[in-house]
């Protein structure tokens, strides 16, 4: 062994030793929604996808696609609901589908961390509001969801506005001269009311699960279900 070696050996071991460091905190950190999914039992919450096959999810926090302009939850992030919620929602699946529509799921469980993001990011939109002043959104304990009307082949169709768009056109009480959107409108609120939904009065696509409405509702943080947020 040559003088040179000796000098290379403390190199290769601290370099093998961070990226052993490296290794394990990626381990530790890594998601894998199969265990959120476990760990939302514990919290009477269920993976929507279990419960209704056939309905179209586009967690659109998930993405770059909404208010704050860059994702909020991991790329692989479940869709959660309060069990009897998603068994209400099931019911408003099986309904649709007799008419030839379906729904399309963008929100459901949020997470209270990507909750405070929203209202710090895009509060001014007035379609977040300070969880400080007016407590919990009721997606932050799995009893609320956002979604549209598609068609038999989930493709979306046209209503009041797009997904946490134009607040000031949103509201649940369509004002607009198209015959279509108003006619998609109301094959979704029968739908949604009739299984035991209330619609939020300012956004169309918000719907809150009527038997929750005024119980204390439980807080659900991402650290409980192992969920990383990006």
């Amino acid at each position: 062994m040559t003088s040179d070696s000796w000098r290379i050996i403390p190199f290769l071991c601290l370099s093998f030793g961070l990226a052993a460091c490296a290794s394990q905190g990626g381990t530790r950190s890594a998601f894998v929604p199969a265990r959120s999914i476990e760990l939302a039992k514990n919290f009477d919450l269920v993976d929507v996808r279990r419960v209704i096959p056939d309905v179209v999810i586009d967690l659109c926090y998930a993405t770059s696609h909404n208010a704050t302009q860059r994702p909020l939850y991991p790329a692989r992030m479940p869709c959660l609901l309060r069990i009897e919620t998603a068994e209400k929602l099931k019911t408003a699946q099986t309904l649709l589908r007799a008419q030839g529509y379906g729904l399309r799921i963008w929100d459901a469980y949020r997470p209270p961390e990507a909750q405070k993001t929203l209202h710090c990011q895009a509060g001014s939109t007035g379609m977040f509001l300070s969880p400080e002043a007016t407590g919990w959104s009721r997606h932050c304990g799995g009893i609320a969801v956002d979604l549209t009307l598609v068609d038999a082949h989930g493709n979306v169709l046209r209503m009041p506005t797009g997904f946490d768009q134009d607040l000031a056109n949103a509201s649940r009480h369509y004002r607009g001269n198209d015959a279509v959107v108003k006619q998609n409108l109301q094959i979704l609120q029968a739908a949604m009311q009739q299984v035991g939904f209330i619609q939020l009065e300012s956004e169309w696509w918000h719907f809150d699960d009527k038997d929750y409405l005024h119980d204390p509702q439980q807080i659900v943080y991402a650290r409980q279900l192992a969920i990383s947020l990006p």
